[in-house]
């Protein structure tokens, strides 16, 4: 098997290295990381999602979204707030000043968007997400 031509896993990888060039590129090296920025936008059309929720949607564990939440939070973009009744638990929300990051993010993730799928129709585009999403969930 030539890897280079016949593994899917290979093209996976190589694609994601070549769009997180292309990210890092369009957003400037300041970024914060595709994972973070993921969270981010969760947390924003979610809010008051916990920790545990959160790590499922990202499929990481929930040691590795405290890791997320913490530089968010130190950051000023996220905040914890105590749920009532659950002294373990956290609602989380997006502050002030992470609604402004997402918002002047969007136009450079737009043209990012646009990028990455310059090479596709608008149907192989939806069809590319389409059959990713199946991979990923596997």
């Amino acid at each position: 098997m030539d890897l280079l031509k016949d593994s899917l896993g290979y093209a996976i990888k190589s694609a994601q290295v070549r769009t997180y060039e292309m990210l890092f590129q369009m957003l400037g090296p300041n970024a914060i990381s595709p994972a973070r920025l993921t969270a981010l936008s969760i947390i924003s059309t979610r809010s008051g999602i916990n920790q545990s929720e959160l790590a499922q949607e990202l499929r990481i564990t929930r040691a590795s979204v405290v890791k997320v939440i913490d530089t968010l939070e130190s950051l000023g973009l996220v905040q914890r707030q105590s749920i009532a009744g659950d002294r373990r638990s956290y609602a989380l929300v997006v502050t002030d000043l992470g609604k402004n990051e997402l918002l002047g993010m969007r136009q450079r993730m737009d043209d990012y968007e646009l990028a990455i799928s310059s090479q596709l129709s608008t149907a192989e585009r939806v069809q590319l997400m389409e059959l990713l999403g199946k991979v990923a969930v596997g």
